[in-house]
């Protein structure tokens, strides 16, 4: 266009109209390309994004999965141990009970087996396979549960009872004079 105007002819308004669209197509086709190009390989990036923060992700949760796996584990041997310490308090009642009750004492004892028992299932078990044979044996001897609840808490009483008289005794002979004379005190103020 700009051709015919410098050689001195005059473009007719239809030529320019045409020729004005043709560029504006062409552009305008150019441009529809450029974006879609643009927009594909954004696409592929993102893909390529999502793909590694899914990548990362996972691997952030095999960690916090292996995180928890050690600390249940930790704390499995713990309980376990803790489970023992009961068994044997429960043993040490149930000596107590020997000289009054001996029968209670054997039952005591037959108990503190069956803890132990429990114990060494925590040690070797699956958390949630202990959860569930609790939850079970509560449903199917709803009384025999309480019972040993009671019962244990009865012996970790009369263990407790038993552990704070012998520190007692144990205690320096200087410690219990102070002990004596503030009981003595005590007495002579009443």
């Amino acid at each position: 266009m700009v051709d015919q105007v410098t050689r001195g002819e005059i473009p007719s308004s239809n030529e320019t109209l045409r020729s004005l669209t043709e560029k504006a197509t062409a552009a305008g086709n150019d441009l529809k390309s450029k974006a879609t190009e643009l927009a594909s390989s954004s696409a592929e990036q993102i893909k390529g994004q999502a793909a590694e923060f899914s990548e990362k992700a996972k691997d952030v949760a095999d960690q916090a999965g292996d995180k928890l796996r050690e600390a249940v584990a930790e704390r499995k041997v713990a309980g376990a141990d803790y489970v023992g310490g009961i068994a044997e308090a429960m043993r040490r009642a149930g000596r107590e009970f020997d000289q009054d009750l001996p029968v209670a004492g054997k039952y005591i004892r037959k108990a503190a087996a069956q803890v132990d028992d429990v114990a060494d299932s925590i040690r070797t078990g699956d958390v949630g396979d202990l959860v569930r044979n609790a939850q079970s044996f509560a449903r199917r001897q709803p009384t025999a549960f309480v019972a040993m609840a009671a019962l244990a808490g009865f012996v970790a009483v009369r263990f407790l009872k038993s552990t704070s008289s012998d520190s007692i005794g144990k205690a320096s002979p200087s410690t219990n004079k102070g002990s004596r004379s503030r009981q003595n005190e005590e007495a002579g103020s009443s």
